[in-house]
This record gives structure tokens, sequence and C-alpha cells, in this order.
């Protein structure tokens, strides 16, 4: 019952207003990875993107995939995470 709360928590913050303005996609594939890692970081600040960016080799692939077809990540990002991972 526990985990439903937190989920339903995090649906909802990830899904309000345009101050963490991220398409439904990032925010699906990308809420238990906010919950493991960065629960702590207000949404739509410039921590929480860099706690993202410290954990990515922990992120599930979904969420790595979202975050790459969207504006969220940098071209150096991507590039860098590519290094980091032998891809």
């Amino acid at each position: 019952m526990q985990k439903v709360a937190i989920f339903a928590a995090v649906t909802l913050l990830l899904s309000t207003g345009s101050a963490f303005a991220v398409s439904k996609v990032v925010r699906d594939a990308c809420s238990a990875d906010y919950v493991a890692f960065c629960s702590n970081f207000k949404l739509g600040t410039p921590a929480l993107k860099s706690c993202m960016r410290e954990h990515r080799h922990k992120l599930a692939s979904e969420c790595i995939k979202a975050l790459g077809n969207s504006s969220e990540v940098t071209a150096d990002d991507i590039a860098q995470y590519k290094r980091e991972n032998g891809k």
C-alpha cells in the first residue's frame, strides 16, 4: 500500500504545471529513478538535473532512452553516457 501511495505522489508531482515541463514519456520512464535517487530535490531545479546526471549509470534503460529522445539532456550528456557504457 505504501508503494502505491509513493507512486501516486510522484506521479502527481511529475505531472504538475509547467515548472517542470517534461513530457509524459519522460515522467513515466523516470519516475522510479527519481524516487530511488533524487526525490530530495525539487522538480524543475538545476539540483535535480545534476542529481540525475550523477546517477546516470544507475538509471533504468527506459529512462535513459526517454531522456535521450527529449530536450532534458544535452548531446554532451548522451555522448558521455555512451563513453561510460562502451556504446
